[in-house]
C-alpha cells in the first residue's frame, strides 16, 4: 500500500512540474519582431567598407534565429543579380555568381515579411545599404615621384596601389633596372621594396609593373605602369656609348660618341679629351637627343647631354675603331667625369640595295636602327645610324631608299647610308612611312607637335622633293571630309595614320584615330571609310579588292598626348586599357564597303600578315604578356579561327611575324626576355615541316624583301 502512494505522488509531482513548465513558458512568449542588425561586405577596401571588391558577397546579419525561406524572399539587390544563399547561424549570406561587373554603384535592401521562429513577422524593411565596386587597379602614387632626381641612397621605392593586390603577382609582375636586389614589404594597399645593398650613385632606376599584375580578385592592373627616378652621386657618368662597345657589323657613316647622365658644359675644351683610333677627321661637339628621343626627355628642352664625333666621311668598311674619353668632361652643374671611358666596335660593309635581305630593328649598337643580313643570318651589317631609336621603317621596292621614324621625325637615305636628309622641319610630327608600289613616292602621316591636331595624308617623291598633300574629298558615308585639307585650320581634326597603298597602286588606305578605316580611289576619286579602330595598319590582299583590318569594333584610336611622339600602330605601344586586349579581332573590308566584317578571329589575335593565301597572326593574351604571345597559321586568309599552332616549342613566345619569299616559309621575331634570352630574335620557320632555324640572336619587326 505504501509503495502504490508513493507512486501516486511521484506521478502528481510530475504532472505540477510539467504544469509550471507550460505556465512559465506562457507567461515569458516571445512576442517581438525580429530586426536586421547589419547588412555588411565580406570583401572590401582596407579604408572603405562601402567600396566592394568584385568577388565581395553580401551578409545580413539578423537579432535572432529566423525563418530563412521568408528571409531570402525578402532580400533585394539592385541592379539585380543572380546568386546563392547561405547562412552561419544568424547571418545570412548571399554570394553572386560571377564576379560583380567593375565601377557599378549597388544597393542592398531586405523587406518586411521576415518571420522568427515564433511566428513573429517583421514589419519594417532594413536599408538601403549602399556600396560601390571598385575599379581597375592602378597605382595612385610613388615615393620618389616620377623624374625625381638626387634620391637618397638609403631611399625606400613605395608604390601606393588602389586596391588590395595579389602581392605574388604583382612581384612577378615588377621589375626594376638596373637590376636591383630588394625586400618587398606589403603594407595593405602599400608595396615597399627596399635595396638591399642600398642604390647605386648617380643612378636612374626605372620601376615597371606589367599587366600580369592583379588584384585580389583577380582583375589585372589597368595598364602597364612604368616610374624612374635619379640617385644623388657626385661624378659625370655615362648611361650610353655609341656604337656599344664590341658591337659589330656598325653602319660606316654612324656618329661616335657618348649620352651623360646630365647636361654638359657647352663651353668646355673637348679636343683633348677624345681620340678615335685608327684615326679619323669629324668635328667633336655637345648636343641633344633629336627627334622622338628629345620629346621623351623631361622639360621643355632637351638637355644638351650628348658628346658626338661626326666623321666627315664614311668610316672604312670592316675596320676595328678604338674610341677614349678621358677624364675631365664637365658638366654644366660643375662635376666631372672621373673615370677613362674606352670602348671599340667593328664597321660592316655597306650594302647598295637591301633586295633578298631580311631587315629588322635592333639596338645591338646601342641604339634602335635598321639592320640586314642574308636569308641564312650571315652577313649582319647595321643600315641606319639614328641618335633617336627607330620604331619604324619603310624600304623602297627596289630597295635602294630606305625612310625611318621614330615616332616624331623621318629620315631619308640609301641603302648605303649615302644621301641621309631629315625630312621632317619643326613644328609636326610625321609618322607611319609606306612606299608606293612602284617606288616613285612614299606616303606618310603628319601631325601638329603642339597641339596633336591632325594635318591628313602627305607624300613625297624617291628623293624626298615634291611635297604635297593628299586631298581629301568628301567621305562617301557623311557629308563632311574627315580630315581637315589645311595645315592652317584652327579646329582640332582626327590623325591619320599608316596609309597603304592597293598592291595594284590604284588606292590608299589609312586609319582615322576617330575610329574609321578609309580607302581612297587614286588620284584623288571617291573616298569611304568604315566604323573599326585599327591598332596596326591595314593590310591590303594580293589582288587589291578588299584588305584585312586589325583591332576593335568601335571607340576612337588612343595616342600620346600633344607633344609627344606618335607610338607605333601596334597594341603594345598604344595606350589601350588591358581588357581591350581579349576582344581585338581581325576584320575585312571590301574596296568601296562602308563596313568592316569581323572575321571571329581568337580573342587577342593581332599583327596579322597575309601569305598568297594563309593568314598568320600572334595571340596576345594575359597569360603572356603585352609583348609576346602564341602565333597561329590559317590555311584561309578570310577563315583566321580555324588555325594551327606554329613554334610550339616551349621556347620564347613570338612577337611578329611575316611571309618570306621561299614558298611556305615564315619570318618570326621571337621576344628575347628572360629567362630564354637565347630563344628569342630572328626566326625562319618552314611551314610545311614546322622546323624552326634560328638566324639573329636579337631583332624585332622582320621583313624579308624582295
Amino acid at each position: 500500500m505504501r509503495a502504490v502512494v508513493l507512486r501516486y505522488l511521484a506521478v502528481v509531482g510530475i504532472g505540477l512540474a510539467l504544469l509550471a513548465g507550460v505556465l512559465f513558458y506562457a507567461s515569458t512568449v516571445d512576442g517581438r519582431a525580429p530586426e536586421v542588425e547589419r547588412i555588411a561586405l565580406t570583401l572590401h577596401a582596407s579604408d572603405d567598407d562601402r567600396l566592394a571588391l568584385t568577388t565581395t558577397s553580401i551578409e545580413v546579419q539578423f537579432s535572432e534565429a529566423v525563418d530563412r525561406v521568408s528571409a531570402e524572399a525578402a532580400f533585394r539587390i539592385e541592379p539585380q543579380t543572380a546568386g546563392e544563399f547561405s547562412w552561419s547561424g544568424l547571418t545570412l549570406r548571399f554570394t553572386p555568381e560571377q564576379r560583380l561587373p567593375l565601377e557599378t554603384e549597388f544597393a542592398v535592401v531586405v523587406e518586411p515579411g521576415v518571420v522568427d521562429e515564433a511566428g513573429n513577422r517583421m514589419t519594417a524593411g532594413a536599408g538601403p545599404f549602399d556600396f560601390r565596386t571598385v575599379g581597375p587597379p592602378r597605382v595612385a602614387s610613388t615615393q620618389p615621384d616620377d623624374g625625381a632626381f638626387d634620391v637618397p641612397l638609403d631611399q625606400p621605392i613605395v608604390l601606393e596601389f588602389t586596391s588590395l593586390m595579389d602581392t605574388a603577382l604583382v612581384e612577378e609582375a615588377l621589375s626594376v633596372t638596373p637590376a636591383l636586389d630588394f625586400e618587398a614589404t606589403w603594407s595593405a594597399e602599400r608595396l615597399a621594396l627596399v635595396a638591399q645593398d642600398g642604390l647605386d650613385e648617380a643612378t636612374r632606376y626605372t620601376v615597371t609593373i606589367g599587366t600580369d599584375a592583379r588584384d585580389s580578385a583577380g582583375i589585372p592592373l589597368e595598364s602597364a605602369f612604368a616610374f624612374s627616378f635619379q640617385t644623388t652621386g657626385s661624378p659625370l657618368s655615362a648611361e650610353l656609348v655609341f656604337p656599344a662597345d664590341e658591337s659589330e657589323g656598325v653602319a660606316t657613316i654612324t656618329p661616335v660618341g657618348v649620352v651623360l647622365d646630365r647636361e654638359l658644359d657647352e663651353g668646355a675644351d673637348l679636343d683633348d679629351l677624345f681620340s678615335i683610333e685608327p684615326e679619323v677627321a669629324g668635328t667633336l661637339d655637345v648636343t641633344s637627343a633629336p627627334g622622338a628621343a628629345g620629346l621623351d626627355e623631361p622639360g621643355d628642352e632637351p638637355e644638351a647631354r650628348i658628346l658626338r664625333f661626326v666623321p666627315s666621311g664614311p668610316l672604312a668598311p670592316n675596320t676595328t675603331y678604338r674610341v677614349t674619353l678621358l677624364p675631365g668632361l664637365a658638366a654644366a652643374d660643375g662635376t666631372e667625369l672621373s673615370q677613362p671611358l674606352e670602348w671599340r666596335f667593328t664597321t660592316g660593309a655597306p650594302l647598295g640595295t637591301l633586295s633578298n635581305q631580311v631587315v629588322f630593328l635592333s639596338d645591338r649598337s646601342g641604339v634602335a636602327n635598321l639592320w640586314a643580313m642574308n636569308p641564312d643570318g650571315s652577313g649582319q651589317r647595321q643600315v641606319t645610324a639614328e641618335l633617336s631609336p627607330v620604331t619604324d621603317y619603310a624600304v623602297a621596292p627596289d630597295g635602294r631608299r630606305v625612310v625611318v621614324g621614330d615616332g616624331a621625325q623621318l629620315v631619308l637615305q640609301n641603302a648605303d647610308g649615302s644621301e641621309r636628309e631629315i625630312l621632317t622641319q619643326g613644328g609636326v610630327l610625321e609618322f607611319d612611312p609606306a612606299w608606293a608600289p612602284d617606288g616613285a613616292a612614299f606616303a606618310f602621316g603628319r601631325a601638329e607637335l603642339d597641339s596633336g591636331a591632325g594635318l591628313g595624308i602627305w607624300t613625297r617623291a624617291a628623293d624626298g622633293s615634291d611635297e604635297q598633300q593628299v586631298e581629301m574629298p568628301v567621305d562617301a558615308t557623311t557629308p563632311t571630309p574627315t580630315a581637315s585639307p589645311s595645315a592652317a585650320s584652327e579646329q582640332e581634326v582626327s590623325v591619320l595614320r599608316a596609309p597603304r597603298y592597293a598592291p595594284d597602286g590604284s588606292a590608299l588606305a589609312f586609319v582615322d584615330a576617330a575610329g574609321r578605316v578609309g580607302v581612297l580611289e587614286l588620284p584623288a576619286g571617291r573616298l569611304t571609310t568604315a566604323p573599326w579602330v585599327a591598332v596596326t595598319p591595314p593590310l591590303w590582299l594580293e589582288d587589291s579588292t578588299a584588305l584585312l583590318v586589325n583591332g576593335l569594333p568601335d571607340g576612337p584610336l588612343p595616342l600620346a598626348p600633344p607633344g609627344q611622339p606618335v607610338p607605333l600602330l601596334d597594341p603594345t605601344e598604344l595606350p589601350l586599357a588591358a581588357t581591350a586586349l581579349e576582344d581585338l579581332d581581325i576584320g575585312r573590308l571590301y574596296r568601296g564597303a562602308v563596313r568592316v566584317t569581323p572575321l571571329g578571329a581568337p580573342p587577342g589575335a593581332t599583327r596579322p600578315a597575309v601569305g598568297a593565301d594563309e593568314l598568320v597572326y600572334v595571340i596576345l593574351s594575359p597569360d603572356h604578356g603585352w609583348d609576346a604571345g602564341a602565333l597561329r597559321l590559317s590555311p584561309e586568309v578570310t577563315t583566321p579561327s580555324i588555325s594551327r599552332g606554329l613554334l610550339v616549342d616551349g621556347g620564347a613566345p613570338v612577337a611578329s611575324a611575316t611571309f618570306g619569299l621561299e614558298e611556305r616559309t615564315v619570318v618570326v621575331a621571337r621576344s628575347a626576355d628572360e629567362p630564354l634570352p637565347s630563344r628569342g630574335g630572328i626566326w625562319l620557320v618552314d611551314l610545311l615541316s614546322g622546323r624552326a632555324e634560328q638566324i639573329a640572336e636579337d631583332g624585332w619587326q622582320p621583313r624579308w624583301l624582295p
